[in-house]
């Protein structure tokens, strides 16, 4: 009988084609502007890393000014950063599964073989080789740097599926090199497509912008001197002793993010021990002078303090739902009508033998269409307004405007459902007709 109501259905649809499409159109543009702002939300908010969300801390320390606490929203807390020394020290000491510092500079990148003036101002990340593994990070051509490339500073770096696209064509560039200012790398991998947002192991700022396009090691960073004070957040409670890279490698300012993989909670209470005795020490060597706020902090619990996530895009959300909501009375109303035009077929039907029954199964399956259709149409707007969007928000990555495989089928499962619930009064008013009524005025 299913067959046969969806034949009906179609049948009823071409008939009324006009009003039907109008029902459509007003469906998709509401499902469109919903999917629309939901996704961009979605893919702001989300779980960065779920495999990891619970393994992944930053390490916070309280080494800050005897004189003034360092505070956020008036409450004294640990700096987000770390010092240059804090940081080589807990990486000396190799208490957690991984430590993965984030830092970084800037500097002209080009090919050996090109000329000065074809070199371009390149972002660089430095990280240790823990940072491929502990954030999952895929490659295309070889692998993270060995051990010892963290351990010595070697000149080896990994870049980004892009930056080989556009320096190497596209080929296999492990055991070439790239010119980092003054400096020589050797290309040791290339990674594949990689998506993580929001981005929260650096800068909260950059939550949403791509991933830099190098990658090499801190120590390398350290051995070098490279330092970018106009690119990389930093900030000093007191003045360093000279105004050299070393004496600032050497002083309390506090710059590189650190964050340590700990699988469970009994490995979290043993690091978190081991970073109140690191505190101790250094008390006892006259540092970290303030209350001991040392601190393991979850990427989402990080993300929030700092401020990534905007309250804006969840009221958008609820204000695209109500605009949704809107549409879908729209379309109940034409739907009414287009079923009240119907009164002399469901008389006559009903006189043959049908039952209210049938006539619902008929007209929910005709619903249900406008419904699919509406979806369809509404899930094709919204891939429009996602590149649009695109376009307009340069500064974002273009990953958020993407929506997912599950949410395409959420959008026209969503349309479906709402139609087929808003549906419901006018096909019940329409299967209410008294044949009788209706059949002396045929």
């Amino acid at each position: 009988m299913i067959s046969y109501y969806t034949k009906l259905a179609i049948l009823s649809l071409w008939k009324t084609r006009y009003m039907s499409l109008l029902a459509v159109i007003v469906i998709a543009v509401g499902i469109a502007a919903t999917m629309t702002t939901y996704t961009i939300n979605h893919m702001m908010t989300k779980d960065p890393l779920p495999s990891k969300s619970d393994s992944l801390f930053l390490v916070r320390l309280n080494n800050w000014s005897p004189e003034s606490a360092y505070k956020n929203r008036d409450v004294e807390t640990a700096p987000v950063y770390l010092s240059v020394q804090d940081a080589v020290n807990l990486i000396r000491h190799d208490k957690a599964q991984a430590q993965i510092p984030i830092a970084g500079f800037k500097d002209m990148l080009k090919l050996p073989s090109q000329d000065a003036v074809d070199a371009k101002m390149t972002f660089v990340r430095s990280s240790t080789r823990d940072f491929f593994s502990s954030f999952e990070v895929p490659f295309l051509y070889g692998s993270s740097w060995p051990k010892t490339s963290d351990i010595n500073g070697e000149q080896v770096t990994v870049i980004s599926k892009k930056l080989n696209d556009k320096l190497f064509d596209g080929q296999d560039s492990v055991g070439r090199t790239v010119e980092l200012g003054e400096h020589q790398f050797t290309v040791v991998g290339v990674l594949d497509d990689w998506f993580v947002l929001p981005r929260f192991y650096g800068e909260s700022t950059r939550a949403f912008k791509a991933p830099r396009d190098i990658i090499v090691p801190f120590q390398t960073q350290l051995n070098l001197e490279l330092w970018s004070p106009n690119l990389q957040a930093f900030e000093c409670w007191k003045e360093t002793e000279d105004a050299s890279v070393a004496a600032f490698w050497a002083s309390e300012c506090v710059w590189v993010f650190f964050w340590v993989e700990l699988n469970g909670e009994s490995e979290k209470r043993v690091y978190m021990d081991f970073l109140n005795s690191y505190v101790e020490q250094q008390k006892a060597l006259g540092r970290f002078q303030r209350p001991t706020l040392n601190q393991l902090q979850s990427p989402s619990a990080y993300l929030k303090e700092r401020d990534a996530y905007s309250s804006d895009s969840e009221i958008a959300v609820w204000l695209a739902i109500c605009f949704f909501t809107l549409c879908l009375l729209n379309a109940m109303s034409i739907i009414m009508t287009k079923f009240q035009g119907k009164a002399g077929e469901v008389a006559l039907r009903r006189a043959v033998g049908a039952s209210s029954m049938d006539l619902f199964q008929q007209y929910m399956i005709e619903t249900g269409i406008i419904g699919l259709l509406g979806g369809g149409l509404g899930l094709l707007l919204a891939q429009f307004c996602l590149f649009f969007s695109s376009q307009l928000y340069t500064h974002l990555s273009k990953n958020i405007m993407a929506m997912s495989v599950e949410l395409m089928v959420i959008t026209v499962v969503l349309s479906v459902l709402s139609s087929l619930v808003f549906g419901l009064f006018p096909i019940a008013n329409a299967i209410r007709v008294q044949p009788a009524t209706q059949l002396k005025s045929l």
